[in-house]
């Protein structure tokens, strides 16, 4: 038996519509997009509150301001894996010293630039393409927030934080 053209055109382009199906379907987890157990992926963040003392009155004293000292390494490193749209592990508490270890495991280029424009650390997009890396040694407590300008904003997308408490503390 002899298909006509008529009765096989919809048969074909049921066969390529299978096939443009199967082609889209996700290919699964691999080694560098599988979640990390326990991990938190944070799309929103928002920025603290920033507190300005009003200027002293005439004859008022003002205490002096704290300073808080650097600490030298301590020898601990955190991994930060940047996939693709997100950091794994995207929020992380570590002791003043503490290396952390930014990878580009995604398939993209990234950044990982500090919200406050004023801190000195950071990686461009030039200096982490796939499979490049970056480390930054946090010597002094605080909290320090960033984002991927590429794959979001400093307040929502691709975002995380790195917390360091006074050693000991």
């Amino acid at each position: 038996m002899r298909l006509s053209n008529c009765a096989l055109a919809p048969l074909l382009c049921g066969v390529a519509g299978l096939i443009c199906l199967a082609a889209c379907a996700s290919d699964g987890p691999d080694a560098y997009s599988a979640p990390m157990q326990d991990a938190v992926v944070t799309t929103e963040r928002v920025l603290p509150p920033t507190t300005l003392l009003p200027p002293p009155e005439p004859g008022e004293t003002v205490p002096p301001s704290t300073t808080i000292a650097p600490v030298a390494p301590n020898g601990e490193v955190l991994q930060v894996r940047s996939l693709d749209n997100s950091y794994r592990l995207p929020d992380v508490e570590v002791s003043a010293g503490t290396e952390i270890w930014w990878t580009n495991n995604g398939r993209n280029d990234h950044n990982v630039l500090p919200v406050n424009d004023d801190e000195a650390w950071g990686v461009n997009t030039e200096n982490f393409t796939p499979g490049d890396e970056y480390r930054h040694v946090f010597d002094t407590p605080g909290t320090y927030l960033y984002y991927c300008s590429i794959h979001g904003t400093k307040t929502a997308g691709m975002i995380g934080s790195v917390t360091v408490s006074a050693t000991g503390a």
